[in-house]
């Protein structure tokens, strides 16, 4: 640990436990454009006649934003703190939101929506999120992070399957329409009230001046130290593999039930199973950062969703092994990002967390954007998913012996925090 922490976990917890909780709600509405994906591709193909692929291409039209862009944001957010970048993005990411209940009949007009959506939703990333409620705990900081993300299961669990009956209902451009709403008047409120990080209470941004007085320093290494380290290129790219394995295997999931015969409805509650899953293995995880090394904590979590790509393979409509690939599946989704912040902050520390988190994030876009239309291509070449969730076990693999080089948490001198 190094001397960021505060008087004591129980300080931590009762100034920072507001923007916890907002940080929670923000983070899982970040998801939602990905998570619900699945529910609209059948409602896509049947009124375009889209294949999968040119459906799911979207995530990389999408994603070329956020990787040429999480670093700049990480560098705004370093600068200026997060609650300024959050005010602006979350009515934006509604706003871009809204725009996909407009796109077609083209499939330019569906990537077009994409792309705007990938820089308008940079300011709800949780980029932001995480490094707010991060500046502001240290003892507690894997399980405050844990229950940030956590947002993430809860939003997953819940939306793929409200976007289904909403689609049923009203259509499928409704439903886009009416979770924009929902993002607006849930999460906007919540960050004006609540969302502080330690560089705003540090300017006197905060209500009381006494959490302004007990702001930590951010001490840790800069973005140039950290990228001239292969510490940091082995966290990218295992966060990397892990996150395209996983994107691929939950944006096929309910394309991949309905193929075997299970109803949509269906088949959009087992892959709700991840949301709960993954929701208790955050907290567990948050628990066991606090207390052993990640390394190993990442290195059981990623290998579990090796055994889902199997059991999937040739999968026959069987839903005990739905239910079980899906599950360890959601371990996996439950460790991910939280890993992904936790271990920057933790080998590189607060300093330049925003840029170096988002320099990560971005690495680990590029192929959480790339993996599901592969799939898609793999599919409608072969018929069948088979060949994907072998490249995808092998990726799983290597994320997994990555994880395991990783070592002890540097230590950093808080007096050289300013320097």
């Amino acid at each position: 640990m190094n001397d960021l922490a505060p008087a004591g976990a129980r300080s931590e917890w009762r100034a920072g436990w507001p923007l916890v909780l907002t940080s929670a709600v923000g983070c899982g509405f970040a998801a939602t454009h990905a998570v619900t994906l699945g529910s609209y591709i059948g409602p896509l193909t049947r009124e375009f006649g889209w294949a999968r692929e040119q459906i799911t291409t979207c995530l990389f039209f999408g994603a070329l934003g956020t990787i040429f862009l999480t670093p700049f944001l990480g560098r705004v957010l370093d600068r200026f703190g997060a609650r300024r970048i959050a005010l602006v993005g979350v009515p934006a990411y509604a706003f871009s939101h809204a725009l996909f209940g407009f796109a077609g009949p083209s499939i330019t007009s569906w990537y077009l929506v994409w792309g705007i959506l990938a820089i308008l939703c940079m300011g709800i990333s949780p980029v932001a999120w995480s490094m707010a409620v991060a500046s502001r705990f240290d003892r507690n900081r894997g399980l405050a992070l844990a229950i940030v993300l956590a947002g993430m299961s809860v939003n997953t669990a819940i939306m793929p399957y409200l976007s289904v009956q909403m689609i049923d209902a009203y259509g499928w451009r409704v439903s886009y329409w009416a979770t924009a709403l929902l993002v607006l008047v849930v999460a906007w409120p919540l960050t004006w009230a609540f969302f502080y990080d330690a560089r705003d209470l540090e300017r006197g941004i905060s209500a009381t001046q006494e959490e302004a007085i007990t702001a930590p320093s951010l001490p840790g290494r800069t973005l140039a130290e950290a990228i001239r380290s292969t510490l940091f290129w082995r966290i990218a790219l295992c966060m990397a593999l892990v996150g395209g394995a996983y994107s691929a295997i939950y944006i096929h999931f309910q394309p991949l039930m309905t193929d075997a015969g299970i109803d949509p409805a269906q088949a959009a509650l087992l892959a709700g199973i991840i949301g709960p899953i993954s929701f208790a293995s955050r907290i567990v995880t948050g628990l066991l950062l606090d207390r052993f090394p990640a390394p190993i904590i990442a290195a059981v979590a990623f290998a579990l969703p090796i055994v889902s790509c199997f059991l999937l393979r040739g999968f026959d409509g069987n839903l005990v092994v739905a239910g079980v690939a899906i599950a360890f599946t959601a371990i996996a989704a439950g460790t991910e990002i939280d890993m992904m912040a936790y271990l920057a902050s933790r080998y590189f520390g607060m300093k330049s967390f925003g840029v170096i988190y988002g320099c990560i994030f971005s690495t680990h876009t590029i192929l959480w954007a790339t993996m599901p239309p592969l799939a898609g291509k793999i599919f409608d070449r072969t018929g069948s998913y088979d060949g994907a969730l072998l490249l995808f076990a092998a990726m799983l693999a290597g994320g997994v012996l990555l994880a395991a080089t990783l070592g002890r948490y540097p230590e950093f001198d808080a007096e050289k925090a300013h320097a």
